[in-house]
């Protein structure tokens, strides 16, 4: 069975593929692959909000799970796993750039949503993403990593308390705290560019 039908075999999940690939199948493991590489990638911009960073710490967190898969017994959800590895390395990476992330801007990056959009629609969604990338690259790490966790890769506040082993309540109040001071702060911005607009912005938070 190729990866393409591993991914899409009704009832094939991260164990079934982790076991096919422990069995000798090799295109097992590039079918796990294949489904998380780009929620590594989504996690790593949150935390190094740079693009050029963020690939180089996705595929080495990649390569790092290739070489600790034989150590992963089940205890927690695969993807808990591999986004806590995918944390650790994105963390490791920052400090070793010896400061603290700034957002960098993407014209090609794809925007997500309706194709067929035009031109100038698409550009507002690239400004929105940029700005708000902007803003969330300048939170603290304890507000940052449970925003980026809930509302770029849509886990549950169970799994970020999972991922960043701390209790629920906390998980809570820091997304409730990040997203506040994520508003605070576009409004701040877009009264000051006498933007009237941001109420839309900041309702998409």
């Amino acid at each position: 069975m190729n990866s393409d039908m591993l991914m899409t075999e009704p009832g094939t999940d991260d164990a079934t593929l982790i076991a096919a690939y422990r069995g000798g199948d090799d295109e097992a493991l590039t079918a796990l692959i294949q489904r998380h590489q780009a929620s590594v990638y989504r996690l790593a911009v949150g935390v190094l909000a740079s693009h050029e960073e963020a690939e180089d710490a996705a595929q080495e967190a990649l390569v790092g799970m290739l070489g600790g898969l034989h150590r992963f017994r089940g205890e927690s959800r695969f993807s808990t796993w591999l986004y806590r590895l995918t944390l650790n390395t994105c963390l490791k990476r920052r400090r070793g750039l010896g400061r603290a992330p700034v957002v960098q801007a993407d014209e090609t990056q794809e925007v997500s949503g309706d194709v067929t959009a035009q031109p100038e629609v698409l550009a507002g969604r690239r400004w929105s993403q940029r700005q708000v990338a902007g803003f969330l690259a300048t939170l603290p790490d304890t507000y940052r990593m449970p925003v980026v966790l809930a509302d770029c890769l849509n886990l549950t506040m169970p799994e970020i308390a999972a991922l960043m082993q701390i209790s629920l309540p906390a998980v809570k109040a820091r997304i409730l705290r990040g997203r506040q001071r994520l508003r605070e702060e576009i409004e701040r911005y877009c009264r000051e560019a006498g933007l009237s607009g941001w109420r839309e912005l900041v309702s998409e938070l």
